[in-house]
Parts: C-alpha cells; structure tokens; sequence
C-alpha cells in the first residue's frame, strides 16, 4: 500500500515539473499592455507606470515605465502607440520595435515619452525580435 501511494504521489509530483511555468502577472491584464504568447512565459512585466511631464512651454507629454524581469535567457522587441483623447494614433519619430535581451533573473527597466502633448493614452507591445 505504502510503495502505491508514493508511487502515485511520484507521478503527481512529475506532472507538476511538466506543466507551463505560471503566468499569474496582475499587469498582463491591462489593456495598455499586449505581450506576445512567445514573450509571455520567458519574461513577466512587473511594474507599469505613467505621468506628465512638464514641459517649458506649459504643455506636458505622457510618459511611461516599465519593467521586465527574466525568467530564462530572453530576446524581446518593445515599442509604445501613442494614441490623443479622440483614440487616434499620434505618429512620432522611430515608432519601430526596440530590442533588448536579458539574462535569467533579471530585472530591466525601460522608459518612453510621448512625442507630442497630444497624447493622452498608450499601448506597450512586447513580442520576439524578428
């Protein structure tokens, strides 16, 4: 009886080695953040801030940061859509993908300002370099 038990309690115990690492990341649910699935179970996002910045002229520009910690080696590509109160997307200048690798373990901290005042809301994309 004993050698059936943990017999059972060593498969359980190997299934659970097997699963999918867990993805319980409280900011993957905001709509301002779209992460790739590819991107999802290597890295976690685990802060996302916003403020305005003033600016000399009276103006402010919206400006975000985030973090992004490691779960294995990783490669990923990141870029912000700017978008003013009517929803429409405010262009800028090097709106492509930017890369970044990180390491297991690691935290790293990133940073994007708006390009105009205009902007009132964001969206951050996370997905694999190509």
């Amino acid at each position: 009886m004993k050698s059936v038990l943990f017999a059972s309690l060593l498969v359980l115990g190997l299934a659970g080695c097997a699963s999918q690492p867990e993805v319980s990341n409280l900011l993957a649910d905001r709509q301002e953040l779209k992460v790739d699935p590819e991107v999802i179970y290597i890295t976690a996002v685990t802060e996302l801030f916003e403020e305005r910045i003033p600016q000399p002229d009276g103006e402010s520009l919206l400006q975000i940061q985030f973090a992004v910690e490691a779960r294995s080696d990783a490669e990923l590509a990141w870029k912000v859509t700017w978008f003013d109160a009517k929803g429409m997307t405010v262009p800028g200048v090097g709106e492509g993908y930017r890369k970044a690798s990180l390491l297991t373990g690691q935290t790293r901290y990133f940073k994007a300002t708006a390009p105009h005042s205009r902007a009132t809301s964001y969206q951050l994309h996370l997905r694999e370099p190509k």
